[in-house]
């Protein structure tokens, strides 16, 4: 019985043969090749973290719940890493993970859920810039002249960082007199199509009159932690002490257009959102919005009232 068992077991052409012997950091630079130049970043950043957790090069064989514990720990108690930042790198940790299953060199993947490795992460309020503060930023000087272009940019299309990134001049077109961009999202891959404003246009004129273009690309970024430094200067020089960032900016886009009285379905399809329910939630900001409305709804007994007086002065002076 024990042969047959044993043939059966053997006959299975999926059975795995797992390979021993890999480094986490040999581990991530196969990675390195197939995944994009943002996430390439990151796991970088992860084996830095790693590096300076373990002290030493560490085998993925020897990674376990326990060692996925202790690392959760040392990114919040010793890097003193926010909770959010923490959660994107044990993520990272995971998929490296999934990444070994996958190739062979673990049997399944050790790491509990993240949820059960740190506390609970509370998002921060949303925040969005008013047209006030937009203009003080028009007018403040920024450590880079393009970051702060691609910024007001964003604040005037809802477009991502990713998009901003990738924006070629090839997107952008003339219809009937009026500029469209259209570009298929890096997050998203769906289409979207925006016509250009009056200030988004000047943005684009202006990076052309700098040189600031090369031959595609719209706005060549500088690196993701130049960008960041950038906004954080250029905040403190224009005197806003909210945190900047460049989600910021394409929530801005979606709560002035709200202010300004454009429809939700059309806000939510210039932003390439595939729910309307996305759009809404940053509707739930604008407490001028709710105050206005308010007004108007005291205004009809505003107008109750003078619409009595005058009624019985009328019959009066009959």
């Amino acid at each position: 019985m024990n042969a047959i068992k044993y043939n059966a077991i053997n006959l299975n052409p999926n059975r795995p043969r797992y390979k021993k012997g890999i480094s986490i950091k040999e581990l991530i630079y196969k990675r390195q090749e197939k995944i994009r130049k943002h996430t390439q970043t990151i796991d970088l950043t992860l084996l830095k973290h790693l590096n300076d957790f373990s002290k030493e090069n560490t085998l993925i064989q020897s990674v376990d719940a326990n060692f996925c514990y202790k690392f959760a720990n040392y990114l919040v108690s010793q890097a003193k890493l926010q909770i959010s930042s923490a959660t994107t790198y044990m993520q990272k940790l995971h998929a490296v993970l999934q990444d070994a299953v996958y190739l062979g060199y673990l049997k399944s993947n050790p790491m509990p859920p993240i949820s059960r490795l740190l506390p609970k992460y509370t998002s921060p309020q949303r925040s969005n810039l008013s047209v006030e503060e937009v203009e003080t930023l028009n007018n403040s000087e920024c450590p880079h002249l393009i970051t702060k272009l691609a910024f007001l940019f964003s604040c005037y299309t809802g477009l991502r960082l990713s998009d901003i990134e990738t924006l070629r001049w090839n997107n952008i077109n003339k219809r009937n007199g009026v500029y469209m961009l259209t570009k298929i999202q890096v997050k998203t891959n769906s289409e979207v199509y925006i016509p250009l404003c009056k200030q988004a246009v000047q943005i684009l004129q202006q990076v052309q009159n700098n040189k600031l273009s090369n031959d595609e690309n719209i706005f060549p970024m500088y690196s993701r932690t130049t960008i960041y430094s950038d906004l954080r200067q250029w905040g403190t020089n224009a005197g806003i002490t909210k945190h900047i960032t460049f989600h910021i900016s394409r929530i801005t886009f979606v709560t002035l257009s709200i202010s300004a009285g454009m429809n939700m379905y059309v806000i939510s399809k210039l932003c390439g959102h595939k729910d309307i329910k996305t759009t809404q939630v940053y509707a739930r900001m604008i407490d001028r919005t709710y105050i206005d409305a308010m007004t108007m709804f005291e205004n009809i007994f505003k107008y109750k009232k003078l619409k009595q007086k005058t009624s019985q002065k009328v019959e009066l002076l009959l």
